[in-house]
């Protein structure tokens, strides 16, 4: 099934694609200047159990074609969403979802085949929040502007994951403490960060889009600066 059909949508941006050897997923690139989006994959995207990635990047593509393309403020300020809503397509591609809307029910001990192996589910969302939770933890962090926007990203990817369980996990509140243990993103990211996760129920409206937009940009506008400081 194409992307457009899992979404229900009738077009898809250009795009340029890109294969670098050394890469073992997918990133999406947009320059807002050029309004041009650039997909870059490793080798193996075809080889490998990777559709479910694709469909993430693809996610990145259609937020920016409807909400802000050619806008860069509001490109920053959607790149939390984006993050979000790109991590609930993923999981529902990688679930086994007909589309969207498919009304599926599933268990977190259940496995899937992802791009590193077989693993379950709740073993899957919790090793990548873990990732970057002990990322943060590290000296030095964040050593350039590229590591502190994907950890961001890994952070709100985690917030889309948990929202396709809490809609659709049959046993979710076995392992409710588990994945919303996210007091480390909250000392990161500061207290509205918490406002942000109330707002992180389920897939959003054209309001709830533009507050999450609202509370994103502050957060990511001072650890950009703080960043910025600290390297001079």
């Amino acid at each position: 099934m194409s992307y457009k059909e899992f979404m229900f949508i009738d077009k898809m941006p250009t795009f340029q694609i890109r294969i670098e050897e050394n890469k073992n997923n997918a990133s999406h690139n947009y320059n807002v200047g050029a309004d041009k989006h650039l997909l870059i994959v490793g080798p193996n995207i075809i080889n490998k159990n990777m559709e479910y990635i694709l469909f993430h990047e693809f996610t990145h593509m259609f937020d920016v074609m409807t909400i802000s393309a050619k806008n860069p403020s509001v490109y920053f300020a959607n790149r939390g969403f984006t993050e979000y809503h790109a991590s609930q397509i993923e999981l529902l591609k990688l679930l086994g979802s007909k589309n969207k809307s498919d009304n599926l029910s599933f268990s977190l001990t259940q496995t899937v085949e992802t791009a590193i192996g077989i693993t379950t589910v709740l073993e899957y969302i919790s090793k990548l929040r873990d990732t970057v939770k002990w990322e943060i933890k590290e000296e030095g962090f964040p050593d350039n502007l590229a590591t502190l926007s994907t950890a961001l990203g890994m952070i709100f990817n985690h917030l889309g994951r948990i929202s396709i369980c809490q809609l659709y996990a049959n046993d979710y509140d076995l392992f409710k403490e588990e994945l919303e243990d996210l007091d480390f993103a909250v000392n990161f990211l500061g207290k509205d960060f918490s406002k942000i996760v109330s707002l992180a129920k389920g897939f959003l409206n054209n309001q709830g889009i533009a507050n999450f937009g609202i509370l994103f940009y502050p957060i990511a506008y001072e650890l950009v600066k703080k960043h910025e400081k600290q390297s001079l």
